[in-house]
């Protein structure tokens, strides 16, 4: 089963958004030469600076393989925007489950 998750992201000042996009973008570009992506697809939310992204992994080791190959690039992300939420649809492995612990505004949805 694949791994599906949903984040919200706001950019920390208005004059960041260009960066954002910019960086969006290039996550974007990286995650299209990754095998185990199967979706990764940036959205401009309704509020005024805010951005969703919807990614679609074969499992839980390609969204961590993800992440390990775009951690600079996250990096300068979270330099102009704060993470809002997060919602993870399958499977979760032990990184990803780490990862969540703790955290305000993931929820964690397993299959029936």
């Amino acid at each position: 089963m694949t791994l599906l998750v949903q984040c919200e992201f706001r950019v920390k000042r208005s004059g960041h958004a260009p960066e954002f996009i910019r960086l969006a973008r290039a996550l974007a570009s990286a995650a299209a030469e990754e095998p185990g992506t199967l979706r990764y697809q940036w959205f401009v939310a309704q509020r005024p600076g805010h951005y969703s992204i919807l990614e679609e992994y074969v499992d839980a080791a390609a969204a961590e393989t993800h992440n390990g190959n775009v951690g600079a690039l996250l990096s300068e992300l979270f330099s102009v925007a704060e993470l809002v939420s997060v919602s993870f649809y399958g499977e979760l492995n032990k990184y990803l489950r780490d990862w969540a612990t703790g955290r305000d505004g993931v929820s964690i949805n397993v299959p029936l």
